[in-house]
């Protein structure tokens, strides 16, 4: 199931969320890897591309858990979630109408269990 995070223009993270969009642009040698559009919770990105492994850190280094209560930003994801958005995760980075959508697949919907129980015994 997709994830996504709506950066808007008006967020601190506007500026590295363009940089690593255009950066990803300027590095597609063939124009006919762009997804083409996706509709997301009535948000729509187009020209999208996906995240190669190489370049994953790049979208990691943005940190978007760090605009999480933020009014300029929108995602469907708990804070949860966007702390364990790693290398792992498949990527791809839209240009949407008044920002910049990430879409992340293969989030975990929450933590595991652990211990003996299950649980923490603290």
């Amino acid at each position: 199931m997709p994830h996504f995070a709506l950066v808007l223009e008006q967020s601190r993270k506007a500026k590295a969320a363009r940089n690593v969009y255009d950066y990803l642009r300027g590095r597609l040698k063939d124009p006919k890897r762009l997804i083409a559009e996706l509709q997301l919770e009535g948000m729509v990105g187009t020209e999208g591309i996906r995240v190669d492994p190489g370049d994953k850190y790049r979208v990691l280094n943005v940190r978007l858990h760090d605009e999480y209560l933020s009014p300029f930003f929108r995602t469907d994801m708990n804070l949860f979630q966007l702390l364990m958005i790693d290398e792992h995760t498949e990527m791809s980075v839209y240009r949407a109408e008044k920002g910049w959508l990430f879409v992340f697949e293969g989030l975990a919907p929450g933590p595991s269990p652990f211990g003996t129980n299950g649980f923490d015994m603290r």
